[in-house]
């Protein structure tokens, strides 16, 4: 019988230790790894830790960053996102390593630290570091083809028309205005169960009980009886009910809150013997802990007065901070999460404002005026807002501020109906807010920004807003991926007529 030998060589781990520099230079992560400003993302982010003249040294930024960014990119877990970067020479180079290692970049744990270090507001200077760059190489690019055209005795390229609204201007008050803003709302809901009464108290029984047997077992003390197997029972009882009566599910949850209470007297009695059993409780236990008896209290006044709401409402003892957010869209009625206010510059989205409780983002508009100024040196010379943002408060800040804004004019329709020149500029501007609602839909369908797993506040900020910064670095690869494919083209046509030159059509053949 004929064997045959495999036409390739099985290549050795050893060859890809060498250096990441002969990489692909068009592979998506090399081409971002090249062109995003690493030293002013740096800075920003370095600005955080306070470790200048004491402490451990930290990770490079671009290490911490670049793993960030394939994290929400890919939609990956901690530890998947270490174990790609250490199987991908690409994503380490992306990361800043000089030569591929088979070992993990660093613990994924610290995943967790770097979100409680990093706020939406240094995201948001980070992605003015982005917008900064790519308008100076968009600059370079067109002062380049202005002089090869000169080089050339051709007419240079005809600039893309301004759009008006962007247009720059003086106001009476001698302030510079310049560029769009475009502003809304959303919500970035939590990865949580649908809260019902029953799963919550039931969360709660199971919780108390746990903590019981941990000191009884770190102590060892005599273990009392609980209730949690007879609120179990009442639980299941219910929950296995095809349909629900209301005088069934009424009386389940006050059987439940009477084991409820029981267990929690229990565990108050047991803590207040000696200091140190509460002590020996981790800090996310008694959080917990803190959120039951919370919840508890609100249960409790619900079922004796028989309403169903409350004020600052628990809806998860792992998340308490967590609220329901109505906003009355066509999916659900109401949201679970955090509602956020963005705005939108020349395609680049920044979170304005990051609250677990539902407001009004009509409020958000005098500050996201001075978030624009800030960041930019200059007022926005139009606005495009939905018409909650319209009222007559915000019109008022408009005119003071001299901005444009298409609004429709309050009180009963004018007499003069506007020009066709005016309703024409209306549906543009209305056309172009859209750009905003098509940036909540990319940033939660594709960078899950309506999942969001962190369970702490704070990381779950971070979370929320390290989504729409991934988003921007892609926009801002998109921007430049054309510029750097011209460059690369305009390299291989000199190194070939180099090699042209040097080695005729004649020697070349034979």
């Amino acid at each position: 019988m004929k064997f045959y030998a495999p036409k390739y060589k099985q290549l050795d781990l050893g060859l890809l230790r060498s250096s990441l520099d002969e990489l692909d230079k068009t592979n998506r992560w090399v081409a971002l790894g090249d062109l995003l400003p690493w030293t002013e993302l740096e800075k920003e982010y370095n600005s955080r830790l306070g470790n200048q003249k004491k402490g451990a040294g930290n990770k490079p930024a671009r290490m911490i960053l670049g793993a960030m960014i394939i994290k929400h990119k890919l939609n990956l877990s901690d530890a998947e996102t270490i174990e790609i970067i250490r199987e991908s020479p690409y994503m380490q180079y992306f990361c800043g390593l000089h030569e591929f290692t088979d070992k993990p970049i660093f613990d994924p744990s610290l995943f967790v630290t770097i979100r409680k270090r990093i706020s939406e507001e240094e995201l948001n200077k980070m992605t003015v570091k982005l917008l900064n760059k790519q308008r100076r190489l968009l600059e370079e690019k067109r002062k380049r083809e202005e002089e090869e055209a000169k080089k050339n005795d051709e007419e240079p390229p005809t600039p893309e028309p301004e759009d008006p609204n962007a247009a720059s201007f003086t106001d009476s008050k001698d302030r510079e205005h310049k560029g769009v803003l475009k502003i809304d709302a959303t919500c970035a809901d939590a990865e949580m169960r649908y809260p019902v009464d029953v799963d919550i108290i039931h969360d709660g029984c199971r919780k108390v009980t746990d903590y019981i047997m941990k000191v009884c077992e770190m102590f060892e003390l005599h273990k009392p009886r609980t209730n949690y197997k007879h609120a179990r029972q009442a639980y299941l009882q219910l929950v296995k009910k095809a349909k629900k009566k209301g005088k069934m599910v009424r009386d389940t949850i006050g059987v439940m809150l009477n084991y409820l209470r029981k267990d929690i007297r229990i565990l108050m009695d047991m803590l207040a013997k000696n200091k140190t059993y509460y002590e020996s409780l981790f800090l996310y236990e008694k959080r917990t802990l803190t959120a039951i008896l919370k919840m508890y209290h609100q249960q409790e006044e619900m079922y004796r007065s028989k309403i169903h709401t409350c004020a600052d409402r628990i809806l998860s003892i792992f998340q308490p901070h967590v609220r329901a957010i109505v906003r009355g869209k066509a999916k659900a009625r109401t949201e679970f999460g955090a509602k956020i206010g963005a705005s939108i510059v020349e395609g680049y989205t920044f979170i304005d404002h990051h609250s677990w409780d539902a407001y009004n983002e009509s409020q958000d508009l005098l500050l996201q005026i001075q978030l624009f100024k800030e960041r930019f040196g200059y007022l926005p010379a139009t606005i495009l807002a939905d018409k909650i943002y319209l009222n007559r408060s915000n019109r008022d800040i408009l005119e003071d501020f001299e901005i444009h804004s298409y609004c429709k004019p309050l009180g009963r329709p004018p007499k003069i109906p506007p020009s066709d020149e005016m309703k024409s500029r209306m549906a543009k501007a209305i056309g172009e807010r859209n750009e905003i609602e098509c940036s909540f839909g990319t940033g939660k369908r594709i960078y899950r920004a309506n999942d969001i797993r962190a369970k702490l506040p704070d990381t779950a900020r971070c979370w929320t807003g390290m989504c729409y910064f991934v988003k921007n670095v892609m926009k801002f690869l998109r921007e430049l991926c054309l510029a750097l494919t011209e460059i690369w083209r305009f390299f291989i046509i000199i190194v070939t007529m180099r090699v042209y030159v040097c080695y005729p059509l004649s020697v070349t053949r034979n």
